[in-house]
């Protein structure tokens, strides 16, 4: 209620206004944690990239015929350790005239699928 003269904002305006400022509030903070967890998504991910691309040029760099190679723990430099938080892995498929066919995947954590590089390589 109003008297003459009198200007300003009702109890009820300002609790709808502190209630929509509120609800703004909490979505740019679920939108910021949405994006600190992509981010580092991504992050995991380009390290996985890197190692299996430097697993793969080593791998094509041997003399000697490549052989595939179940699940190795390595770390964020491809290393082979125990607990790294990412597992590489190498399948060798021989399709015959001294042809291979290379397929490297690396695992990382909160990855939904691996990182995975195929490659042709001749001996």
């Amino acid at each position: 209620m109003k008297r003459n003269g009198e200007a300003g904002f009702t109890l009820i305006s300002v609790i709808m206004a502190v209630l929509i400022l509120s609800i703004g509030i909490m979505a740019l903070g679920r939108s910021q944690a949405m994006l600190v967890r992509a981010q580092a998504t991504s992050a995991s991910r380009d390290v996985a990239l890197g190692v299996a691309r430097n697993y793969i040029e080593e791998v094509r760099s041997r003399t000697a015929v490549p052989t595939s190679e179940g699940a190795t723990a390595v770390d964020e430099t491809g290393t082979a350790v125990a607990g790294g938080k990412y597992q590489r892995s190498l399948t060798v498929t021989d399709l015959g005239d001294d042809l291979y066919e290379a397929t490297c995947s690396v695992t990382y954590p909160r990855g939904q699928q691996p990182v995975t590089i195929i490659t042709l390589i001749y001996r």
